[in-house]
C-alpha cells in the first residue's frame, strides 16, 4: 500500500493538540504574520526600499537643474546631511540636464561649516536645535535646501520632499527661496506648490 502523501498525514504535535485549538490556530498565525513587522527592531525596517533612494535623487538632481545661483556653480556643490534616509544615490553625484557635474559630500548640519562650502544642502529630520542652525547660518545665504522629512517646510527648508513607495512630490517654501537669492525656473515653483499644497 503506497504512503499517504505528507499534507494528509497528521503530526506528532497536532494529535495531541485539543480540537480548538487546531482549528484556531490558522488565525492565530495570520495575526502574528500581520503584527511582526512593527514587532520588529527599527535597524530591520528603517532600510529604505531602493527605487525611494532612486526616485529622490531624480527630484533632487531635477531641482538642482533649474535653480540659478547669484554667481554660476560648476560643478554644483551638493551637501548632504549623515542623518537622511535615502540619500545612498545622491552620494554618488551625478551630472545635471544641463551639464553640469554634481559632487556630494557628506556633513553633519550640526557640527560642520555649510556656507560657504555647500551650494544645495539635502537634510534630513528637523529638530528645533538643526532648525536653528540652519536658519542662523544659511538664512539670505545662497544656498538651496532640500528637506526630505519636513512636512510643514518652515523656515529653514526651501523644498520638502512628500516621499511615497512610488512617488515622490514636494512642497515650495517661497519666502525663505526668495531671501536666499537662489533662483528657481516658476514652472517649478507652479508645480511645487500645486502637488504640495493643501487643498
Amino acid at each position: 500500500m503506497a504512503p499517504a502523501p505528507a499534507s494528509a498525514l497528521p503530526s506528532a504535535d497536532s494529535t495531541r493538540r485539543p480540537p480548538l485549538l487546531r482549528r484556531a490556530l490558522p488565525a492565530l498565525l495570520a495575526v502574528t504574520l500581520a503584527v511582526l513587522p512593527a514587532m520588529l527592531p527599527p535597524a530591520v525596517t528603517a532600510q529604505p526600499a531602493p527605487q525611494r533612494t532612486d526616485l529622490v535623487a531624480r527630484v533632487v538632481f531635477s531641482l538642482l537643474g533649474y535653480a540659478r545661483w547669484p554667481v554660476e556653480r560648476d560643478p554644483v556643490r551638493l551637501c548632504v546631511d549623515s542623518t537622511s534616509r535615502y540619500s545612498a544615490r545622491l552620494m554618488e553625484g551625478g551630472t545635471l540636464a544641463n551639464g553640469r557635474p554634481v559632487r556630494a559630500r557628506q556633513v553633519d548640519v550640526l557640527a560642520d561649516m555649510l556656507h560657504p562650502a555647500c551650494d544645495a544642502l539635502y537634510i534630513g529630520a528637523m529638530n528645533e536645535a538643526r532648525r536653528k542652525r540652519l536658519s542662523g547660518e544659511l538664512t539670505g545665504r545662497p544656498v538651496l535646501v532640500i528637506a526630505e522629512e519636513d512636512f510643514e517646510c518652515e523656515v529653514g527648508s526651501m523644498f520638502c520632499l512628500n516621499i511615497r513607495d512610488q512617488q515622490v512630490s514636494f512642497r515650495v517654501n517661497l519666502d525663505t527661496l526668495a531671501r536666499s537669492g537662489v533662483h528657481v525656473h516658476p514652472g517649478v515653483l507652479q508645480l511645487g506648490r500645486r502637488k504640495g499644497a493643501p487643498s
